[in-house]
């Protein structure tokens, strides 16, 4: 029987204890652990009334094993039989890893107690001690476990050692469900999450964790990320330790300085000057995967370079450039495995290959994939250039200086296996790269949050990408809002093509759109959309309206048009070799378009009708607020035809296919929706003018986060008497994950240029209340706490739009920043929002314009959104105009 104590006496506890929580006085009970709640009865006694379990609205408390966004679960602290607990649940602010209280209502399905916190997610939180500890599994042997399956039930366990079966597929033979051998029997594992490394039949792992559920008649294994598969231990470190005399003799020879701990960052004199670079030593996929192992050797030098003699070595084995390689400056060679599988998953053929450009005498170099050390060595034998990464002996190579480079992680779904190691960017705009033989050279340096803390995979081009578009010109500017004008904008940008139009978007539901697109192939223009096909939650990768759209388009009776869809998961195509090929980007959430390659449209906002609304708008109008900006701009111009041709090109690039109608997936013409009222237009018109003006185009994973261009550029520069206006979906308070989370460098941007005396003010998304903008909310307490108690001018609010129809609210889905820089005004537009994903890991797009003109017309819709944000006391804005020209902000605000 478990012991019960009064209400008045948990109250007592409650306010005492290390969180110092009130029980709310609408729950029907409290819950120190998970073990007790599952060993409460159905129906007890207390305070002289029965009351029943199921139903009852209580908080429990527990650690945050496992987050399947709708699906948590908690266990207590030390992991015991029974001490399981499933929650569904929304959006929250806990990391696995801490100890939470979650209020809900308790219910139960096919046996399972489980707690409904649905409309409570609000309320859970962490508590006490908020430090994220890694939760320890509960190991089984796989008898017990299938013996008494219950007694498991939604608890994280190990199982192992482990043997891969088989595959179970739906009817769309995607695979869902992994089939392991554990001892002598078989337990299905689930993969439809998507966090799980490549697999292959007759793979052996050391163990598996998860937790364990039952759907229906079945128990299943529900591993959490792909570091919940554990491959075979391979051991710490890499085969011997080089002899030392080898690697002292050539640490004498180095010819270049060295440079200490302390000493800044030293650029080489006139002539050649040979640099490793881009170098993958653990490629995805099993088997010839191992083929794609590669690197690149740069001349950051100004003068041609022989390499002939020339060799790389791991202090193992050794390759030598055949004779006649030369390098040019600024140039670079790629060097291989295997020609044909790096082609595979780099969309590219190498200058030279291990198997088709052998070295006499060829030692077989092996980048290994636990660590390992690379050399560059002139035919003298001095190291021109060295590397260590992971386990390779950093200590013991001359050449090297601190720790060696590793693969960076900022979230669980961020896989190490397949990272490229590349140079950074040069922090000073030269063409020279950072060179101090330090992991702060590479972009993987985890001290660095702008240009360091990166990643990098198979397919992408920093070389090309790594500096913003910028310059200075002559040319057009025009800018829509949504939902105040945005559809007729957008109509007017593609009935201006004459030639060819080219989309490259997230999402495509607006049947006006479509029907303009049809419209511009029957007048001869080609047409292309490139679409995202992994769009979240949406079966088959995207939606049957997406689909619907497709199909119009590439079956189009002028032959003129082209669908592409970005790799998704659910197409079985994906099978066979192509299946090790990872997708390049997290997400293709970019949005722009080009028309006939001279004139190039960027936007926040989808091409849907919640964005570009097409009713009456007599009485108002409602729809999410977004930005859209184009530009016949000949810098951005080329850089996004640029982007165009990298990403959208099926030859060079495996996750790029063809839309194919497919029987088992549904599709629907789109229609328009009714009449939306409740929202009166701030600016009716679009905006458009010609101008000298200046543009700079940002775009991830290369250069959103450049300190000097663009987005963070502006926010570096802002000081007294400057002004920041920014509206984003979101802005995330930390990034990383569990307690490897940094501070947003966004936010450190603007509260750096309020402390310079900058007005800074931030709009984020309020659309549903704090309820659902759980994350936002704390962004919004968290940064106006912070400003208030260190005296700078920084407010931040959340608002929506007004929309008449009942529970609903226009979102804020803009990504926009302006920015009154002593005498520049600058706009900026683009799709990335506030998180380390979009900026890191994302295809995303920006576009920043300096006009004065431009500024002042976007700065109205702000000023009307900011007039309608909740700002817990932050003062109104008065945005004023003196005899037609702007004059700002008067000084109290």
């Amino acid at each position: 029987m478990m012991k019960r104590v009064s209400l008045s006496c948990l109250v007592f506890l409650l306010l005492a204890g290390p969180a110092g929580a009130v029980l709310d006085d609408r729950l029907d009970d409290f819950f120190g652990s998970v073990g007790e709640l599952n060993e409460a009865p159905a129906e007890y006694e207390r305070d002289g009334k029965v009351r029943k379990l199921e139903g009852s609205l209580v908080r429990v408390e527990g650690v945050l094993v496992a987050d399947f966004f709708r699906d948590i679960y908690l266990c207590d602290p030390e992991p015991g039989l029974g001490h399981g607990l499933r929650v569904v649940a929304r959006e929250h602010l806990s990391e696995v890893g801490q100890r939470v209280q979650c209020e809900g209502v308790i219910r139960r399905e096919e046996g399972e107690l489980f707690l409904d916190a649905s409309r409570t997610s609000g309320r859970i939180k962490p508590f006490g001690d908020e430090a994220v500890r890694r939760p320890e599994p509960l190991f089984v042997g796989a008898e017990d476990l299938l013996a008494e399956p219950e007694l498991y039930r939604a608890q994280l366990i190990q199982l192992g050692p482990v043997r891969v079966l088989g595959f179970r597929r739906d009817g769309n033979a995607v695979p869902w469900l992994v089939r392991v051998e554990v001892g002598k029997h078989e337990i299905g594992v689930l993969i439809q999450d998507g966090q799980h490394p490549v697999l292959h039949e007759g793979m052996d792992l050391r163990g598996i964790r998860g937790i364990w559920q039952r759907r229906g008649e079945h128990w299943n294994l529900r591993p959490r990320f792909s570091d919940d598969f554990l491959a075979l231990d391979a051991g710490d470190f890499r085969g011997d330790e080089p002899p030392a005399r080898e690697l002292w003799e050539r640490g004498r020879k180095l010819f270049r300085n060295r440079v200490g701990p302390g000493d800044p960052i030293q650029f080489r004199p006139h002539g050649p000057l040979p640099l490793l670079d881009e170098i993958c030593h653990d490629p995805w996929g099993p088997g010839d995967g191992e083929g794609a192992e590669s690197f690149a050797v740069l001349n950051a030098g100004n003068r041609e370079l022989d390499l002939a003699g020339w060799s790389v070595t791991d202090n193992e084995g050794e390759w030598s450039f055949p004779a006649g390689a030369r390098l040019a400056p600024g140039g670079r060679l790629r060097v291989a495995r295997d020609d044909e599988r790096y082609f595979f998953e780099f969309g590219l053929m190498p200058d030279y290959s291990f198997d088709e450009h052998p070295s006499p005498e060829d030692s077989a170099l092996v980048l290994d994939n636990d660590g390992d050390e690379l050399l560059l060595v002139d035919p003298d034998g001095r190291v021109a250039d060295a590397v260590v990464f992971e386990n390779g002996w950093a200590d013991a190579q001359p050449g090297w200086s601190g720790a060696a480079l590793r693969p960076f992680r900022f979230n669980a779904f961020v896989p190490e296996e397949g990272q490229v190691f590349w140079r950074k960017a040069p922090p000073d705009g030269s063409t020279t790269p950072p060179d101090s033989n330090r992991d702060s050279d590479w972009i993987c340096d985890p001290s660095d949050p702008l240009l360091g803390q990166g990643v990098a995979f198979p397919g992408w081009d920093l070389a090309a990408f790594r500096e913003p578009a910028s310059c200075l010109e002559e040319a057009e500017l025009t800018a829509f809002v949504s939902p105040d004008n945005s559809l007729a904008g957008v109509l007017g940008f593609l009935r201006s093509a004459t030639e060819s139009l080219e989309l490259s978007l997230y999402l495509f539901t607006h049947p006006l759109v479509a029907e303009e697109l049809h419209a511009a192939m029957d007048r001869s223009v080609r047409v292309a959309v490139l679409l995202n096909g992994e769009v979240f939650g949406a079966r088959g990768g995207t939606y049957d309206s997406v689909r619907g759209i497709a199909r119009s388009i590439a079956g189009h009776p002028s032959g003129l048009g082209r669908v592409y869809l970005w790799r998704n998961g659910d197409d079985p195509r994906h099978l066979g070799p192509d299946a090790d090929i990872p997708d390049r980007y997290n997400h293709p959430h970019q949005k722009f378009i080009l028309a006939d390659r001279r004139r190039v449209l960027v936007g926040s906002d989808n091409l849907t009708q919640s964005s570009l609304p097409a009713d009456d708008f007599a009485n108002g109008t409602a729809g999410s607020r977004g930005v859209f900006l184009a530009t016949d701009a000949s810098c951005i111009v080329e850089r996004a035809v640029a982007i165009w041709e990298a990403d959208c090109d099926p030859r060079r690039q495996r996750d790029i296919r063809r839309y194919v109608p497919r029987e088992d997936l549904a599709e629907r013409m789109p229609r328009l929706g009714g009449d939306r009222r409740g929202y009166e237009p701030v600016q009716a018109e679009p905006f458009t003018t010609r101008e000298n003006a200046g543009f700079v185009l940002n775009h991830s994973p290369e250069n959103y986060l450049h300190p000097r261009l663009g987005y963070l550029g502006l926010a570096n520069r802002a000081g007294a008497g400057d002004w920041l206006l920014v509206e984003q979906q979101y802005e995330r308070a930390h990034w990383g994950y569990g307690d490897a989370q940094t501070p947003n460098p966004r936010w450190e941007a603007y509260l750096e240029a309020a402390r310079r005396g900058a007005s800074v003010r931030v709009i984020l998304n309020g659309a549903g209340g704090r309820e659902r903008q759980v994350k936002n909310t704390h962004a919004c307490r968290r940064i106006n706490n912070l400003a208030r108690d260190e005296g700078v001018d920084l407010f931040v609010g959340m608002a929506s739009l007004p929309d008449a129809r009942k529970s609903r609210e226009g979102a804020i889905h803009n990504k926009m920043i302006l920015a009154r820089i002593g005498g520049e005004c600058w706009s900026h537009v683009g799709s990335a929002n506030g998180s380390e994903t979009a900026h890191r890991f994302n295809r995303e797009l920006g576009l920043s314009i300096e006009s004065r003109a431009l500024f002042e017309y976007l700065a109205e819709v702000f000023r009307a959104d900011w007039n309608r944000a909740g700002l817990h006391g932050a003062p109104t804005m008065m945005i004023e105009k003196n005899k037609g020209r702007w004059t700002g902000l008067p000084a109290a605000w």
